[in-house]
């Protein structure tokens, strides 16, 4: 026999039949949104952040193609030469376009060697350039610059096909700077401003806290002994050739500054940057 119902139970079936009433609805509608926006917001900070990392990789990628091609190269610098031989002048003129002169021309900003740099058996003139945000070489306005590289067979106008962009050193320390012992100085400035505080603070003025970021040199040229050797102005081939003769190895140097357009960290602002050296050993005797 079915017992009959208290006012108490069928007040509570009712209730179980009506569900959740609306203050309940929007109040678990308002928590759910918190905790969506919480993680929307979250997985966005971390994908951002992903791809600063991402842009850090693709500079240093670049770089390190960049910096191996160029050691590549320079280990080339002078083969097959006139001066292994006892009487180079009448090598070279009898070899003008087979026979490898070694270092043409340097400076801070710019070089340019001759040798057999792909095995080819044809001596090519190979050329190193910075160039600056306007497109001038030697650089003379403001970085991020542009480092560019041509080969072409000796004897040809240079043409540069390949270059490593967001380059930021430019640096051309003076003979007395380098006395001094300053392997570094009178870089040029870095364009656009930091994208933290407001925006007020230069580029320039932020990353001269580490004052070697953009006043160190692409190109640096040491002796023998080691010791740093003065390349302003620049050296060029016959006019400087003692000198050139005592350039034993060249350092390639390059500071990449991350586009301040995407791949910066969308919490500090701060762009990612990435240092890149490579040494070459130089066959340049010139005697």
């Amino acid at each position: 026999m079915k017992r009959p119902e208290t006012v108490a139970g069928s007040e509570n079936r009712r209730r179980r039949e009506y569900g959740f009433s609306l203050i309940e609805l929007l109040i678990a509608a308002a928590v759910l949104v918190i905790v969506l926006g919480g993680a929307v917001q979250y997985i966005t900070v971390a994908t951002q952040r992903s791809k600063v990392e991402q842009t850090k990789v693709d500079l240093s990628q670049e770089g390190r193609e960049f910096v191996d091609e160029f050691e590549r190269d320079i280990h080339q610098a002078g083969y097959p030469s006139c001066f292994m031989f006892n009487n180079a002048a009448a090598c070279a003129a009898a070899n003008p376009n087979t026979a490898a002169m070694g270092l043409v021309s340097v400076s801070n900003t710019q070089i340019a060697f001759e040798g057999d740099v792909d095995g080819s058996g044809v001596v090519s003139t190979v050329s190193y350039q910075v160039v600056d945000s306007a497109g001038n070489s030697p650089p003379t306005g403001t970085c991020p610059c542009t480092i560019q590289r041509s080969q072409v067979p000796k004897g040809t106008p240079a043409n540069f096909s390949l270059e490593l962009q967001n380059v930021v050193n430019s640096g051309a320390p003076t003979a007395a700077q380098i006395a001094g012992g300053q392997l570094y100085g009178n870089g040029l400035p870095i364009s656009g401003n930091v994208l933290f505080g407001g925006g007020t603070i230069t580029n320039t003025a932020y990353y001269a806290a580490v004052v070697s970021f953009k006043d160190f040199p692409v190109f640096s040229a040491y002796d023998q002994n080691g010791a740093s050797l003065p390349l302003v102005p620049t050296l060029n081939y016959p006019a400087d050739a003692t000198t050139l003769a005592n350039v034993k190895t060249i350092r390639l140097t390059i500071n990449l500054l991350g586009s301040g357009a995407s791949g910066y960290d969308p919490k500090t602002g701060v762009r990612p940057v990435v240092t890149l050296v490579g040494n070459g050993r130089v066959n340049n005797d010139k005697t």
